[in-house]
């Protein structure tokens, strides 16, 4: 505060003397003369410095002498504060002077702080030495104390809460007393009101997304805040335009800013740390804090507000990109990989993936993750900031899943950490990657062989059946009906893992199986079958069938046909030659009626080829044959099928096993020999006889092209 002093001319009695009136700079009211004004009863801890000019005895006789003689020639109450600022955030440093003949017998010297508004003291402080003040002297030379009247002291014990408003007039009292309390008889001079700083001072500090709560930290130092002790942070939609929430805030000690802003009373305790629920929020909105000081119970009534600057929370791209690289079950677990970026993970920093079951439309099981380095996304989506950082690898571990079911992996980026991220209050972003149904099954087999006691088979077999069928059984038949069965254990095929990832536990899908078969049973087409079963195999199952292993097979590799002989060559593999030595040809016309029988002789070739195919057959490498037989009379020109036959009869006949091939043409159709072609159906018999003759003539009463052969001259 500024203070000027002006002098002006006062008569008293014949003399004219100086008298200093002080102006303030931002306030004409500057309050002087005589005024008896009784104080508000002090502490009773009145502070006490010792006096620096004592007088006792004679000394003070004398110095009353003086003050009497002084009195009759001026009477006057002098005084001015020449500055007063609040220091330390809390006490009044001031100083001034107070001359004045009245003093005499009132060796007690106080500073009152009143507030003139509230008819309120503040507090006193005692003054236990004066300062001198030769100015003074020199414009009141008939004032005794002018020359001691000066005063600068700390007023450290004021009560500030009686203040209500920062425009409050608040003077200094200057007072000399005959009471030690500073009552009694006094003759004050009243200064002119003093200016409070009125800035309003703040700062934020922290204003952020963490612990799935918007958290706001920060200081808000102002005089203005006396006489309103409710201190409320308000959260404003700035985009929406209305009021969030508020919070009533208890006041921090900052003495960083009590530091820099001494002259706020409130500085030291202006700091407040709170948070907001998310609830309600939108994070893409414009937010802003307000802090208020208010002097009602719900921060409305009289306040005085500090907005900070607005912040918005929402990413700038606001882009939701995401891939899932694996689903693999294959060791029974869970374990899934890919990549989900958004920049909105910068504000909602918690991931979390989660199983969610779409058949029950209920969540399996979410667990946390920690991101990993995806350079290929960054690379794709430059404009995400996050997408360096966006991969993902989990394992989810054992989990309860049902076959059938459709189940969706989620990724989701959440304000809170705990849980699966969503409590009804965080912020999240998520992102649904494609469902997977377990409906999935693949089998193979990779091997079926003759042993000595039946068959052995070797594979694997794979099915999200198997989560709740976890019992391995293959079972074989013959001709649809089953003859044997085994119970498996399936071992490690990482290949198959490899193809299979996502069909539950393909990891252990291997299997090898032994069948006890009588082999009389086993004399039609068999098949596989790869069964998971419950525990009731006989009702809760589910089934897997391999191709069809027929034990008759054979093949007629080679015909050539002329007219007088006919070359066959082939093989025939069967698992019951058992008692059937002989083997045989056999020839049948379109009808079935045998035209032809002839054993083969030449037989059991080696056919190595034959049992890479058939290895389950036994005597498969040893199955060719080859033979000639003459072309005959009965089956000339007709379409034949030709039997090999195994046979315990010599004759071809008895208890046998045969192999037909396809249709055989026995110079069957047409048939051309010179010009002349003549055209046979299946069963031997003309249907078109075509004479390519040569033209001799052509008849003038004929149209051109129906020439006369020698066939039509004959017949003319």
């Amino acid at each position: 505060m500024e203070i000027k002093k002006h002098y002006k001319l006062h008569k008293n009695g014949k003399n004219w003397c100086a008298m200093a009136l002080a102006v303030a700079a931002v306030s004409a009211g500057l309050v002087l003369g005589n005024m008896n004004v009784k104080a508000d009863t002090p502490t009773d801890n009145v502070p006490v410095v010792k006096t620096t000019n004592p007088t006792t005895g004679d000394a003070n006789a004398e110095l009353a002498s003086q003050e009497k003689a002084a009195q009759a020639k001026d009477n006057g109450n002098y005084g001015y504060l020449d500055s007063a600022q609040v220091v330390n955030n809390n006490d009044l440093h001031v100083s001034g002077w107070q001359a004045t003949n009245q003093a005499a017998g009132k060796d007690n010297r106080y500073l009152v702080a009143y507030d003139s508004t509230t008819n309120t003291e503040l507090g006193r402080t005692s003054v236990t030495e004066n300062v001198a003040r030769p100015d003074v002297a020199k414009a009141y030379p008939d004032v005794v104390n002018a020359k001691d009247s000066g005063y600068q002291a700390t007023m450290n014990n004021l009560d500030w809460s009686k203040v209500k408003s920062v425009d409050d007039q608040i003077h200094i009292v200057s007072r000399y007393s005959d009471a030690a309390n500073g009552e009694g008889n006094h003759v004050d001079n009243w200064s002119q009101p003093i200016n409070l700083d009125k800035g309003n001072y703040a700062y934020l500090d922290n204003f952020g997304v963490k612990d799935n709560q918007l958290q706001v930290s920060g200081w808000n130092a102002t005089n203005k805040a006396l006489g309103k002790a409710n201190h409320y942070v308000i959260l404003y939609d700035r985009t929406a335009g209305h009021e969030i929430t508020r919070v009533k805030v208890e006041p921090t000690v900052r003495p960083d800013v009590a530091k820099a802003y001494s002259q706020v009373i409130n500085a030291k305790d202006s700091g407040f740390n709170t948070a907001f629920s998310l609830a309600g929020i939108d994070l893409n909105h414009e937010l802003q804090i307000i802090s208020r000081y208010s002097d009602a119970a719900n921060g409305d009534g009289n306040y005085v507000s500090y907005w900070y600057a607005p912040q918005k929370f929402a990413p700038a791209n606001t882009s939701n990109q995401g891939s899932l690289d694996s689903f693999n079950l294959s060791n029974g677990q869970l374990i899934v990989s890919g990549w989900h970026a958004t920049d909105y993970s910068q504000v909602e920093n918690n991931h979390y993936l989660i199983l969610f079951d779409n058949t029950n439309k209920t969540q399996v099981k979410s667990i946390k993750v920690t991101n990993v380095a995806r350079p290929d996304v960054a690379k794709a989506y430059p404009t995400v900031a996050t997408a360096g950082q966006s991969g993902f690898n989990a394992n989810f571990g054992t989990v309860n899943l049902i076959s059938g079911h459709s189940y969706s992996l989620v990724s989701r980026y959440s304000t809170l950490d705990g849980g699966n991220g969503d409590n009804g209050q965080s912020k999240t972003t998520d992102y649904w990657f494609n469902p997977v149904t377990l409906d999935q099954q693949a089998s193979y087999v990779d091997s079926f062989t003759k042993t000595d006691k039946g068959y052995n088979v070797k594979g694997w077999m794979v099915s999200d059946q198997s989560i709740n069928k976890p019992n391995a059984y293959l079972i074989l038949l013959n001709d649809g009906q089953e003859i044997a069965r085994t119970k498996v254990e399936l071992t490690d095929r990482p290949d198959v893992a490899k193809v299979y990832p996502s069909i539950y536990n393909s990891q252990k899908s291997g299997f090898n199986g032994e069948f006890k078969v009588d082999p009389t049973k086993a004399n039609g087409n068999l098949k596989v079958i790869m069964q998971f079963a419950g525990d009731d195999a006989n009702q809760n199952y589910s089934d897997q069938y391999s191709q069809d292993y027929p034990t008759n097979a054979g093949n007629f590799d080679n015909i050539h046909v002329t007219a007088s002989q006919v070359t066959l060559s082939g093989w025939h593999a069967s698992s019951q030659t058992a008692n059937k030595p002989y083997e045989w040809l056999i020839v049948l016309d379109n009808n079935g009626q045998e035209l032809y029988r002839q054993e083969i002789t030449d037989k059991g070739l080696g056919r190595n080829d034959v049992q890479n195919v058939y290895p389950y057959i036994e005597g498969a490498n040893k199955s060719g044959f080859q033979i000639v037989i003459p072309t005959q009379e009965n089956m000339l020109h007709k379409v034949v099928k030709i039997i090999n036959r195994l046979t315990d009869d010599p004759a071809g006949n008895g208890n046998y096993i045969d192999i037909v091939s396809g249709p055989v043409s026995i110079l069957s159709g047409a048939q051309t020999e010179g010009r002349k072609t003549t055209t046979y159906n299946d069963n031997g018999q003309i249907v078109a006889v075509y004479n390519d003759a040569e033209v001799i003539s052509q008849l003038p009463e004929l149209p051109t092209g129906c020439e006369i052969t020698a066939l039509t001259m004959m017949l003319r």
